[in-house]
């Protein structure tokens, strides 16, 4: 039925529940990779080497089932770039950087001006 401001509508039922917020998982590599495809970090072939860095620099470790757990370390840089500038941990960043790199590899800017543009922005 149609309602208009002031109506007033019967109560039907009313519960309430006890329960607990829970914390979201951690994404499995495979979750990892598409999101970071999605994001345009990294390419086919360079991807399984970030993800292997972030686990060699002990930032996460890979659990029996294939989901990226951060460590202690890894905690505490995301909270340390985010309070230099909380951009600094979003895809759109290192997205960003990529495209910059991109550019320079492909030769239509200069690192120079790249650098200035970085540097200027962060």
């Amino acid at each position: 039925p149609a309602l208009a401001k002031g109506d007033v509508v019967p109560l039907a039922d009313v519960f309430i529940g006890q329960g607990e917020t829970e914390p979201k998982g951690h994404l499995s590599e495979s979750e990892l990779i598409e999101r970071m495809e999605k994001n345009g970090i990294g390419t086919d072939a360079s991807i399984p080497t970030h993800i292997n860095n972030i686990c060699v620099r002990r930032y996460c470790n890979t659990s029996e089932s294939r989901h990226m757990v951060p460590t202690g370390l890894g905690i505490v840089l995301v909270q340390g770039y985010k309070l230099i500038d909380k951009e600094l941990v979003e895809p759109t960043v290192r997205s960003f950087i990529e495209k910059q790199i991109d550019e320079v590899a492909q030769g239509r800017v200069s690192l120079q001006a790249v650098l200035r543009k970085s540097i200027h922005t962060f």
